[in-house]
């Protein structure tokens, strides 16, 4: 702030600290009514007599509540004050909703907080749905993000600690932990990260969160972000640091292991078997999205004598007369899938829905009338986007489809022996991934059993009586097993 502050004329302003001066008053007042349309300054009299002015943006106040900002009740101490002793604070407070009164006979500036900039009501969730249950999300505005929390979860242990991050334009990041299940050392080091990474601007929390990612390069993620007001209190319940970014909806919760992003809000409030089924078909969808075109591209170009003669004739069949080999093929569907699902984004709803049913369904018979793809490959491929989209999070989703491009260069390269090649490249770089010190595989790597009642199923809540040791939690009890 300072360095935009030394652009001032008059006095070095940016340099200088309040003096409650009339002149020096006067010449930022007059500057920034050129630089800033909503700035309102109103001459006031305090008790003592004393005169001065009271600055605010009348975009980021309460208006009903500037009429009983009344100097006496500044200096009787009937509001809650901050003291400003230099320019840079003024400014500050004022760019973030506040009211300063600037007095003129050298007294301390005092700052109220009376912001109220736009914003939009509390709403659904649009990103993480789910049938059953809360159905609260995260608005943009840093205080409403905390009081939906400790609305969920009055607990006299939670901490909410306030930072600022950004050079140029400071940003409220609010650190929330729950004190007694939180490990030290994690809070520690997330908030060393937070109050000593360097920043002009935080204009989101994904912003953050790359800068919190154990490694710079990995396409894997490591932070968790989530819209829902019941999954970041379920994840501090767990033992987690949560990162609220003023501004933005998203909260990260930390430390996030690769299973974290399969565990969604709904299970659990549906029932036991219902959340396990579910789960098991999470990992069914991705084994189809990542492996489904490239095993196909593996057995019709490469190893063809691993699948049946009927089967060959049936896609060697289907392949007769087009112009395009099947790698062609399947490269032309992930375009245009991706095309359809850009276009779906960036319409409006109504027209996206639309769009992304019959885009579908004219494109794949289109291109098989046209004699430009087989059959088979709309099947495949079809099957393939359903699957990939049946990702829980967005960033997993992203993460997935590049992986999926790896796999079929693999199969079109060496075959199925390609596939295995990938794959055991990738399960390296997961095993050596880490999340704030707990490894991405947990509890598959290192291989912890009683974790698995909380994995790929979920048993039911009277048995889930102990937290993943992948949220490095202080206490790992969480309830009583039932009684005979």
């Amino acid at each position: 702030m300072a360095e935009w502050l030394a652009a001032f004329p008059a006095v070095s302003i940016a340099q200088a600290r309040f003096a409650g001066e009339m002149q020096q008053t006067e010449d930022v007042v007059e500057y920034l009514s050129r630089r800033y349309h909503d700035l309102v300054v109103r001459k006031r009299r305090d008790s003592a007599g004393g005169s001065g002015s009271l600055l605010y943006l009348d975009t980021m106040v309460a208006d009903d509540l500037v009429p009983f900002l009344d100097p006496p009740a500044f200096a009787a101490g009937a509001l809650t004050l901050k003291t400003a002793e230099s320019w840079a604070d003024i400014l500050t407070a004022i760019l973030h909703g506040q009211v300063a009164w600037c007095p003129e006979d050298h007294g301390p500036g005092l700052l109220v907080d009376i912001s109220h900039p736009p914003h939009r009501a509390i709403d659904r969730p649009e990103t993480e749905q789910a049938i059953r249950g809360p159905q609260e999300a995260f608005t943009e505005l840093a205080y409403l993000q905390v009081a939906q929390v400790r609305n969920r979860l009055p607990s006299p242990d939670l901490v909410v600690e306030r930072h600022q991050m950004g050079r140029r334009a400071p940003t409220t990041v609010h650190l929330l932990f729950l004190e007694d299940l939180a490990r030290p050392d994690l809070v520690d080091r997330v908030r060393e990260e937070v109050t000593t990474l360097t920043l002009d601007a935080l204009t989101n929390a994904t912003r953050l969160g790359s800068a919190l990612t154990a490694s710079v390069w990995s396409i894997f993620p490591t932070v968790r972000y989530s819209e829902r007001v019941d999954f970041v209190t379920l994840e501090l319940e767990q033992g987690k640091v949560a990162l609220m970014v003023a501004g933005d909806p998203f909260v990260i919760t930390l430390p996030a292991t690769l299973m974290d992003f399969y565990r969604t809000s709904g299970d659990y409030t549906t029932p036991w078997y219902d959340a396990s089924f579910l789960r098991m078909v999470r990992l069914a969808a991705w084994a189809f999205g990542i492996y489904l075109p490239a095993v196909y591209i593996a057995l019709t170009e490469v190893n063809p004598d691993l699948i049946s003669p009927k089967l060959f004739d049936l896609v060697a069949g289907s392949h007769t007369g087009l112009p395009f080999t099947p790698l062609v093929e399947v490269v032309v569907m992930i375009l245009v899938i991706e095309i359809l699902r850009e276009a779906a984004v960036r319409l409006p709803k109504v027209v996206a829905s639309t769009i992304g049913t019959v885009g579908a369904i004219v494109v794949g018979t289109a291109v098989v009338k046209a004699g430009f793809v087989s059959p088979q490959i709309i099947v495949v491929m079809t099957f393939t986007a359903l699957s990939l989209f049946s990702a829980p999070t967005y960033e997993l989703m992203a993460t997935w489809r590049l992986v999926s491009w790896l796999m079929l260069m693999a199969g079109f390269l060496f075959g199925i022996y390609g596939l295995v090649l990938a794959t055991l490249w990738i399960s390296g770089e997961l095993v050596t991934l880490t999340s704030f010190g707990v490894p991405y595989l947990t509890p598959w790597a290192p291989w912890r059993p009683k974790d698995l009642v909380n994995s790929l199923w979920r048993v039911p809540w009277a048995f889930l009586t102990r937290r993943s040791t992948g949220s490095r939690a202080a206490e790992l009890r969480w309830g009583q097993p039932p009684h005979d």
